[in-house]
């Protein structure tokens, strides 16, 4: 599968996870907090392997950092 297609394939899925999501109205501070708590995980996780790169452990940052000022904002 090509790049492109797995771009695509995860923009179409994530559009129906989030139709899930607003139809049983979660709310965002609950999805925002969840995605926080699974990436620092993952991060914690990547922190006693040495297997990830640090333009993952980067990008890791990255997110957590602007997931954490969304949640902040909610």
């Amino acid at each position: 599968m090509s790049h492109l297609t797995e771009i695509i394939d995860n923009h179409n899925n994530l559009d129906g996870v989030f139709s899930i999501v607003k139809h049983y109205g979660v709310s965002a501070e609950f999805v925002t907090d969840a995605l926080v708590q699974r990436f620092e995980q993952i991060q914690k996780n990547d922190d006693e392997s040495e297997d990830n790169t640090q333009e993952e452990k980067a990008y890791c940052d990255e997110i957590l950092n602007t997931l954490n000022q969304y949640y902040a904002r909610l």
